[in-house]
């Protein structure tokens, strides 16, 4: 039996094939992770005027503007409540909050616009104490939405205070940057036959 013999030649090929094994490695991390960054992204809110906040069925109970000043721009939020269900005592009444982006101003070319993700909102009633939960909702393609059912114990003028949490994004052409987080309350008044 003849062995071959080794050579320097045989270690620096054996090193230069992990080496790209492991430039390769590298790569396929970095692809994931720009892939989870981009698809775990908020949508962008294209800029929308009051097409949410004029009477209608998104802004029944009302709307409000929220000047926002960011990172790299500035955004007017429009903030619309309405209520989806007619409200009696007993049954739960659907209360709807949109959140869409009504005009902004980009002042960074890097950015491509803003996001919104709703993080928090409760409902409490001002003639009981009584409060709600919420959950995501159907939203239109270009608004982000928050539902609640709330149920009401007496019949008679209500007032309700909206309480909303919303973290703001800067949408950059691969991903997303953290922007500030807002906090607001509104309130509505509602009569429950």
């Amino acid at each position: 039996m003849s062995r071959k013999a080794s050579t320097g030649l045989d270690t620096v090929e054996t090193f230069l094939g992990v080496r790209k094994k492991i430039v390769v490695s590298v790569l396929l991390i970095i692809i994931v992770a720009l892939a989870v960054w981009q698809f775990t992204s908020p949508k962008l809110l294209p800029p929308v005027g009051n097409k949410y906040s004029i009477s209608g069925p998104y802004s029944n109970r009302g709307s409000w503007t929220l000047p926002e000043t960011m990172r790299y721009g500035r955004a007017y939020m429009a903030i619309s409540i309405s209520n989806v269900t007619f409200p009696r005592t007993g049954i739960g009444t659907d209360y709807s909050l949109l959140v869409s982006n009504a005009n902004q101003t980009i002042t960074n070319s890097i950015v491509k616009g803003f996001g919104v993700r709703v993080t928090s909102m409760s409902i409490q009633d001002n003639v009981d104490g009584s409060t709600s939960t919420w959950g995501n909702g159907n939203a239109p393609g270009d608004a982000v939405q928050a539902t609640s059912i709330f149920f009401f114990r007496t019949s008679t003028n209500h007032m309700l205070r909206f309480t909303v949490t919303f973290q703001m994004y800067d949408l950059l052409p691969l991903g997303s940057l953290p922007d500030q987080t807002v906090t607001s309350s509104f309130n509505i008044t509602q009569t429950v036959l």
